[in-house]
């Protein structure tokens, strides 16, 4: 092939910082399109993946372009191939640098009150207001708390202008900060962010956290994956054209060539490209570019035989300063490479510029310091490769010295990153320089819920702590590895690695520590469900508190004690216990522990009964709580006790409870405590009849739910939107609810032949919960058998488990209609019997109610009685003064039957337009259907379906939507306006159409703008 000459170009070299972008047109329009829809509110997830330099941090580089020409706030990080052991040290590269434009007070105004939560992720920007605690404290929720806080921080942050995080090389990535990523990325639908995450698919290699993270998030379609592929040979010769001004003809045989040696990964070619300038067989001659014969034997054989080439060029120095950039996990600051390179400020400068000029290097400068990393990651991985082990080691060594000696008093604040250093610089025998690091660095990182990172850094500390033969470190050691396994979910790792520590403890003759441990291990083993198991070791540490003469950990003992009692359904063995720790706490008079043994004994007498036991220990719980200051325990307080007056049937007594609890949620910035009070206003909606506030409701905390307690809270908002779905005759849609609460629950491990087996229930009242869901939907139905057994199975779990309220509230009324429509007259009455006599104890307004109907409906198909159908509306007005709206109509129509029968047309037709009334304004279309029917054939004239017309017929919430339509909004559209599903406005639409009368969106548009009491001044144009 000829020499090919080319036009002089305007520069001294063919580009820039880096090779012109070329192909990926259809990657950089998808992306462009994101952003687009992150700026109109519609947040999303986008992974890119490819092989190692195929052109992945290129393309976001130029998104990053895009981003900033829109005004957006632009994060952009980059995890590194010496792994990380900094907990959220990718999501601190990325959010730090554009966080420090901000001042002060905007950052406080944007936190919202999480500066503690914030500070662990971010402690470079926000200042650590964190209280102090035992890493082994109870923190449920911490670390959904903590994540919430970011989430809500990020989204408020893109409020103005969007956002746009990246994270480069995600491969390498710290698993907190993807799971920090996981977390968030499923909270963007409304948020002005987009987040993009490139990294390069390592197979079985692959970070097991970046693995999880992308399946769950692409199964749920809340991130979309994009292979990018590498360059085609028609990119390969655009590149030339654009670079050597080459003719299209000239340039096509050069791009063969190069295709042929590269396959077309960006790395490969740029490098062997400039191979080629080295080698002066693509030169500039002043007034051209030469290019000669590029064929494969010019051409380097491999990528690394490319850039080894250039390394081999480099002078003395810049090598050592590029050897010591190699084993650092963060870019290299200026300061440490001052310290740590060994060489004079100008040499070491010279080394710097050698290294930035040819592109090995890039400098990035903030307020404080310049730093330095690889341009690109395989740069990084192979100077490092390079390193003979020993030159390696000594590195390590040298950069944990220079990291001590920066850092003086300070230095165990930075333990993760010079333990790092110390593991890698010697043989993992270490010393106790080594060990004091590692541990530092373990609990600092369960401090900050990097349980994975402190799984790792522990278990380091361990081995070094056993070569030493250090009896006390290893002791203290396996006790933090206890909490750290237990967190990660493995309950096994934890209870031996606690039962390890015991040993030691034991030996040691440490009472406090056994006690301790032994309360430690008692809790997993109850969590993990071999609740005998657990309070065996329960016991075993109450003595050994009590040998000590610890009073408040004998105190604690016994709350756990009791919970566990609770759990076995040893309700009374269990309330005992509680007054045994009320004594001592009463004794100790210690306001806090007082409070929190109160509120304990009023969610055991919530429970079980009586009420008036519940309300008086609830009462002295917030008194308790307001002098010691415990907010948590006053918020656990005030909702056990909305939870007990929506049991007993006091609604109003609900509210004042929840508005407080709120309150203090709000304060804590739980969103575990708000979805759980969520929860309460839901099921308080659905049986007041506020259904479309209930279900609006159970749509926006479901999704929180998912995220922050999707085993624990998630079952029971699943079953109480589905009861109200199904009420509204979605029953495909409830049964999906229903059995996805079933499965969530575990109640498939739940069976008829070992029904109350603690061994396999790890939530009973999820269980029973998911019982009662199913059992409503076949009853539905009209599968009697099927629903009887569910709630029989149901009801078999509450008395096993002492859940006594549950039994009143749900259970008995859903197998005594079954059992009626069964005609098991003598299984009904028994359980009539019960159920008045449990819900005289609890003063339960709800329970007596439906014994004095179900006595009624046996009177009659029994025993026909002939004053079964007065009875029956007698346990209606009971009911609706609950208020139990729904079941209260419900009675009234069969009343109305029994009526009828007895030849009361009247009385019958007025029951059933109040209970046609009733169904038609919650949207109950199976019972308002059978109303309808039955007035019809009493020939009564039909009452509209709603005795509302016109404007006056719509919700609140359907007026919004009118109005909406009238705007010509779509579905979705009028979903993210008003935070609901399209499926919900669809449903509220179908209410709509039969309100006014109307059949099409259509019509519905031209009603609201002719009805003045309708339209609004935007849906009049």
């Amino acid at each position: 092939m000829a020499t090919s000459i080319a036009r002089l170009s305007n520069t001294t070299a063919p580009w820039g910082d880096e090779l012109p972008l070329v192909g990926r047109r259809s990657e950089r329009d998808a992306l462009r399109l994101a952003l687009d829809d992150a700026l109109d509110g519609r947040g999303h997830t986008i992974m890119l993946v490819g092989e190692a330099g195929v052109g992945k941090s290129r393309l976001l580089a130029t998104l990053e372009q895009e981003a900033h020409a829109r005004g957006m706030l632009v994060a952009s990080g980059r995890a590194f191939s010496v792994e990380s052991g900094v907990p959220y040290g990718a999501i601190a590269d990325a959010l730090t640098t554009p966080l420090r434009a901000f001042d002060a007070s905007t950052l406080t105004v944007l936190a919202r009150g999480a500066d503690a939560d914030l500070h662990g992720i971010l402690p470079a920007v926000f200042a650590d207001r964190a209280a102090s605690r035992h890493v082994g404290a109870a923190d449920n929720d911490g670390r959904a708390r903590q994540f919430w806080n970011v989430a809500q921080f990020l989204a408020r942050l893109a409020e103005r202008n969007g956002a746009l995080l990246l994270l480069d090389n995600a491969q390498w990535s710290d698993p907190s900060s993807l799971e920090l990523l996981h977390f968030v990325a499923r909270q963007l639908a409304k948020a002005r962010v987009l987040i993009v995450l490139a990294y390069t698919d390592l197979g079985l290699d692959t970070n097991p956290s970046l693995r999880r993270m992308v399946q769950s998030l692409t199964e749920a379609r809340e991130a979309t994956s994009r292979n990018i592929e590498p360059l085609t040979r028609l990119d390969l010769a655009e590149l030339l054209q654009r670079s050597f001004s080459l003719g299209k003809d000239e340039a096509s045989p050069h791009a063969d060539a190069l295709y042929e040696r590269t396959r077309g990964n960006c790395f490969f070619v740029e490098h062997a490209l400039k191979a080629l300038l080295a080698a002066s067989r693509i030169r500039h001659d002043g007034s051209q570019w030469i290019v000669e014969d590029v064929t494969s034997w010019t051409l380097p054989a491999t990528a690394r035989e490319a850039v080894r080439t250039r390394i081999e060029a480099l002078s003395r120095d810049a090598r050592r300063v590029a050897d010591a950039v190699s084993v650092l996990e963060r870019p290299a600051t200026l300061t440490l490479l001052e310290r740590l390179a060994g060489l004079e400020s100008g040499p070491l400068a010279d080394a710097i510029d050698e290294l930035c000029h040819k592109r090995l290097l890039t400098e990035r400068r903030d307020r404080d310091d310049a730093s330095y990393e690889f341009t690109h990651p395989i740069l990084h991985e192979i100077v490092r490769g390079e390193l003979s082990a020993a030159r390696e080691r000594a590195l390590h060594a040298e950069v944990a010295a220079t990291l001590e000696s920066m850092h003086g008093d300070d230095s165990l604040a930075h333990a993760s990153e010079i333990a790092r250093h110390l593991v890698r610089g010697r043989t993992l025998g270490g010393d106790q320089r080594a060990l004091r690091y590692l541990l530092t660095a373990g609990r600092d990182a369960l401090r900050l819920r990097a349980d994975e990172e402190a799984s790792r850094w522990l278990n380091d500390a361990l081995a070094i702590a056993e070569q030493l033969q250090d009896a006390p470190a290893k002791a203290e050691t396996l006790e933090l590895l206890g909490v750290a396994r237990r967190r990660l979910g493995d309950s096994a790792g934890s209870v031996a690695a606690c039962l390890s520590a015991l040993e030691y403890a034991e030996s040691a003759g440490d009472g406090v520590s056994r006690a301790r441990l032994l309360l430690e291990i008692g809790q997993e083993v109850g969590r993990a469900g071999d609740a005998s198991r657990g309070l065996e070791y329960l016991e075993q540490a109450e003595l050994a508190a009590s040998a000590e003469q610890r009073d408040d950990l004998v105190v604690h003992v016994l709350v756990m004690r009791a919970k566990t009692l609770q759990s076995m359904g040893r309700s009374d063995d269990a309330t005992r216990t509680m007054f045994e720790a009320l004594a001592i706490a009463e004794r100790r008079s210690n306001p806090a522990e007082l409070a929190r043994v109160h509120q304990t004994l009023l969610q055991l007498y919530a429970w079980t009964g009586p009420a008036s036991k519940a309300r008086e220990h609830g009462t002295l719980a917030l008194e308790l709580a307001q002098t010691s200051g415990d907010r948590e325990v006053a918020w656990a307080a005030h909702w056990a006790m909305a939870m007990l007056e929506g049991f007993t049937g006091a609604a109003d007594r609900v509210v004042p409870h929840v508005q407080e609890a709120t309150r203090i949620a709000t304060e804590l910035s739980s969103p575990v405590l708000h979805a759980m009070i969520a929860e309460m206003r839901i099921e308080h909606a659905s049986v007041t009849g506020n259904w479309d506030e209930g279900i609006a409701l159970a749509e926006r905390t479901i999704p929180i739910a998912r995220a922050v307690a999707p085993q624990s809270l998630l079952p029971r908002l699943l079953v109480w939107t589905g009861l109200m779905v199904l009420a509204r005759d979605e029953t495909e849609r409830a049964h999906d609810l229903f059995d996805e609460a079933w499965k969530l629950s575990g109640a498939d491990n739940v069976h008829p032949d070992r029904l109350g087996d603690s061994d396999r229930i790890h939530n009973v009242n999820n269980v029973i919960l998911a019982h009662t869901g199913l059992g409503t939907y076949w009853l539905t139905r009209g599968a009697w058998a099927r629903a009887l057994e569910y709630g029989e199975r149901g009801l078999a779990l509450a008395d096993r488990f002492g859940f006594v309220s549950w039994a009143i509230h749900r259970l008995i009324p859903l197998v005594l209609e079954a059992g009626l429509w069964l005609q098991e007259f003598d299984r009904v009455e028994a359980l009539t019997v019960r159920l008045r006599e449990q819900s005289l104890a609890l003063n339960h307004r709800l329970g007596l109610a439906w014994a004095t109907a179900a006595d009624a409906l046996v009177a009659r198909l029994k025993y026909h009685a002939p004053d079964a159908a007065s009875r029956l509306l007698a346990a209606a007005d009971d009911l609706d003064a609950v208020p139990f709206v729904f079941h209260a109509a419900r009675l009234r129509r069969n009343a109305a039957q029994l009526m009828e029968a007895d030849g009361d047309i009247a009385g019958a037709v007025r029951e059933l337009r109040r209970a046609h009334d009733v169904f038609a304004k919650l949207g109950a279309e199976m019972e308002l259907r059978g109303a309808r029917s039955q007035l019809r054939s009493l020939g009564v004239r039909l009452p509209p379906k709603n005795s509302v017309q016109g404007a006056g017929a719509l919700t609140g919430r359907e007026l919004e939507i009118a109005r909406a339509v009238a705007r010509r909004l779509s579905n979705k559209e009028i979903g993210a306006a008003f935070d609901i599903s399209s499926r919900t406005v669809s449903t509220h639409l179908s209410h709509i159409f039969v309100k006014l009368g109307v059949d099409s969106r259509g019509a519905l548009a031209d009603f609201v703008r002719a009805d003045p009491l309708l339209r609004d001044d935007a849906a009049q144009h």
